[in-house]
């Protein structure tokens, strides 16, 4: 998997080419997100998976580009229309969809700390057999 990173003026995040995921400032992946505001009702974007945490990061980026006055009218009726979920569920939801992208760039991380361990390990067994070597070799010099 190749990742680009780009950067506009003092902010940069990532893209993977492979599978078009966007990673906030901290590094973890950005869920996409849907705004249910009355600005913006049904327009998606990709934020911090970690906002609701406090942190600091503020990675923010639409998906969607702003509807027409008329369309968002539209939503909010048929909004106002239809039983909603207590918003409160709406709140668990997003929480789940920060989990996750946590969850997601903390396996990847474990998966590279495990490729680390056995690069180490392969590194440790050569220098061992390089000092069993040099120790032989010096013993056997004596022994001459």
């Amino acid at each position: 998997m190749e990742d680009k990173s780009f950067s506009s003026g003092s902010h940069s995040y990532k893209k993977s080419e492979v599978d078009g995921e966007y990673y906030c400032y901290c590094g973890l992946p950005s869920p996409r997100r849907t705004s249910w505001t009355r600005l913006n009702p049904g327009r998606r974007f990709h934020g911090c998976g970690r906002y609701r945490e406090g942190s600091k990061c503020q990675y923010f980026k639409w998906i969607d580009r702003k509807f027409s006055h008329r369309a968002t009218e539209v939503i909010l009726e048929l909004l106002e229309g239809r039983n909603q979920p207590p918003p409160m569920l709406m709140d668990e939801l997003e929480d789940v969809d920060s989990m996750q992208a946590q969850m997601k760039g903390l396996t990847s991380l474990v998966d590279h700390l495990k490729m680390e361990v056995s690069r180490l390990k392969i590194e440790r067994n050569f220098y061992r057999a390089l000092i069993v070597f040099l120790f032989s070799l010096v013993v056997y010099s004596n022994v001459k």
